[in-house]
């Protein structure tokens, strides 16, 4: 699922907020009773200015001149206490339901299926979980305060004005239908454009990202100025959606404020007729304009407010889609009381979608408990896709594997996955310490620790570092070379200790040293624990209990390394082109 998929109604997406925010309702209430109290006090700012218009320039005025400064210091004293709340209040619950939202995106996108991650666009998962929520909500929460600051206020100094003439009154909501209208054809415009520059920014994103990752790939390629050409194309559309959405909000408040000029000199017109006709002093003149003129105020910035919950909704649609992408399924429900790493694999099929071909065609073999065993054949052999059926990331389609006799399908997934210690090709390092990176996801024990460093050739180098153990490596062990890089996941492996050791070309981009140094390691294991070497170096498979020739998803060949080179097959010509 990317950001350019359908996107459900404004509507729905709000409902889908309206979960996270529950929880925090008495901030959200205590808010609101604030902003009452603030509201309950605007209608005294015209009925103080009627009284001193009536009776205040009189000689024998009916209260003391102390009285007006008194009145009013006290009344904003009281709307400055209670707008500090509200809005206190307010920005407390929305911290709490970011909170909560980024909780739930960053559990989604832990238990996303395989398949999302395949099709996810470089850059867009962090602005889903990271920048998604706060802006979303931020936006939502800005127009509820707009909302509760100048809705509250306007209902009350609408009913002093119905209170004060409701005839005049009647005539201001004539032109509420008439703003509601335009407004309306506004905000289908802000939402189009907005959607645009929403996908332009997830677009510009993973451009940057994919620059960040592949520096090194970028200058050996002489890449640079196609890469800045990328960027400069990307953040062009960024400024020009952009711009259409800043235009479209932009053309709200002109539009709004003529209807209301509009409707305004019609009312005060008809407010001088009626002083004429009727006899209405001064001060009710004063009081009703002034109360209009404070409505009309608020009015404004409520016209405005449609605006930013169309963009902040608009938002909301790309981080609460996380919410939607279908969750690893898990039917197992089994339990190992104990695991040996018995594994035998029985007929088994896989092909991924898309693909014209099986990725394992029938494939069966047995790797008993406690033996080394070594997978080699082509590139699209199938090697890999046996390693993710193995750990659940790729469901097969037909055929068994079964760990200790049990089906591994009957198994819940972490009970399959904790049986397994992995070092793939791609390596994958945390911008923490050395001792985090091994110990991952474990409780650290410095003494074995130290002990997987060692079998896996790097504590020589841990111990140079300046702070050790405690050392930070860089985003995806940026400080490292690569070959200690892949030293790390070996050790990272090793500390895991779990009954069956996969090495997917782990020792790859070792020197020779380093890697007789790791083949020792696995010797000094070998009978206790089940180990996979998928390799294209003969000096890694060679020693191997048993070598599997894989060959389109099929075992084609097996035996010890002098049976395959006796059998004269595919095996023997492959150490040959080796050898020469």
């Amino acid at each position: 699922m990317t950001p350019r998929t359908e996107r459900p109604p404004l509507g729905q997406t709000f409902q889908r907020l309206v979960p996270f925010a529950r929880p925090h309702a008495r901030g959200l209430a205590a808010a609101i009773a604030a902003y009452v109290a603030v509201g309950g006090t605007e209608v005294l700012i015209p009925e103080l200015l009627k009284t001193a218009l009536n009776d205040g320039f009189a000689q024998q005025g009916a209260f003391s001149l102390w009285a007006v400064p008194a009145v009013l210091i006290g009344l904003f004293a009281i709307r400055g206490i209670f707008g500090f709340l509200g809005q206190y209040l307010l920005h407390w619950t929305i911290g709490r339901t970011v909170l909560d939202l980024r909780q739930a995106l960053m559990d989604a996108l832990l238990r996303a299926q395989a398949t999302y991650y395949v099709k996810l666009p470089g850059g867009s998962a962090v602005t889903q979980v990271v920048s998604d929520p706060q802006q979303a909500i931020q936006l939502l929460g800005q127009a509820s305060i707009t909302l509760l600051r100048d809705g509250l206020p306007a209902l009350a100094m609408l009913g002093y004005l119905f209170f004060m003439n409701w005839k005049l009154t009647l005539m201001t909501l004539v032109t509420l239908p008439v703003m509601a209208v335009v407004l309306k054809q506004v905000n289908q415009r802000v939402r189009r454009v907005g959607s645009a520059a929403y996908d332009a920014q997830i677009t510009l994103s993973s451009v940057v990202d994919d620059a960040a990752r592949a520096w090194k790939l970028i200058r050996s390629f002489d890449a640079v100025p196609f890469e800045r050409a990328r960027f400069a194309d990307a953040a062009t559309q960024v400024r020009r959606q952009t711009l259409k959405q800043v235009a479209a909000n932009a053309l709200s408040q002109p539009l709004s404020q003529l209807i209301a000029a509009v409707g305004l000199s019609a009312i005060v017109s008809m407010a001088l007729y009626q002083g004429r006709v009727e006899g209405s002093t001064p001060g009710d003149f004063a009081a009703f304009c002034t109360a209009l003129l404070l409505l009309m105020s608020r009015a404004r910035h409520l016209a405005e407010v449609a605006q930013p919950i169309t963009n902040g909704l608009i938002v909301a649609q790309g981080c609460t889609a996380l919410l939607d992408v279908p969750a690893e399924r898990d039917p197992g429900t089994g339990t190992l009381p104990e695991c040996r790493g018995d594994l035998q694999i029985q007929d088994l099929r896989l092909q991924y979608e898309g693909s014209a071909a099986p990725a394992l065609d029938g494939l069966s073999l047995h790797i008993p408990a406690g033996h080394t065993v070594a997978l080699v054949g082509p590139s699209g052999a199938g090697k890999s896709s046996l390693i993710h059926a193995l750990q659940g990331f790729a469901p097969p389609s037909g055929g068994r594997i079964l760990l200790d006799g049990y089906d591994t399908q009957s198994l819940t997934l972490n009970e399959v996955r904790r049986r397994f210690a992995v070092v793939s090709q791609d390596i994958v390092l945390f911008d923490d310490s050395v001792m985090s990176n091994v110990a991952y996801a474990q409780n650290p024990n410095p003494a074995r620790v130290e002990a997987a460093l060692r079998d896996a050739a790097l504590w020589d180098f841990v111990q140079s570092l300046p702070e050790g153990l405690h050392t930070r490596i860089g985003a995806n062990g940026s400080t490292l070379s690569g070959g200690q890089r892949q030293r790390l996941a070996i050790a990272r492996a090793l500390y895991r200790d779990a009954p069956i050791w996969i090495f997917d070309e782990a020792t790859s981009a070792l020197d020779t040293e380093s890697e007789r140094a790791v083949q020792e390691a696995l010797t000094r294991h070998q009978g206790q624990k089940t180990v996979i070497l998928i390799a294209h170096r003969l000096s890694t498979v060679r020693h191997a209990d048993c070598i599997f020739v894989m060959q389109a998803g099929r075992v084609v060949e097996s035996g010890t390394h002098s049976e395959l080179l006796a059998l004269g097959g595919f095996y023997a010509h492959w150490v040959t082109l080796a050898e020469t």
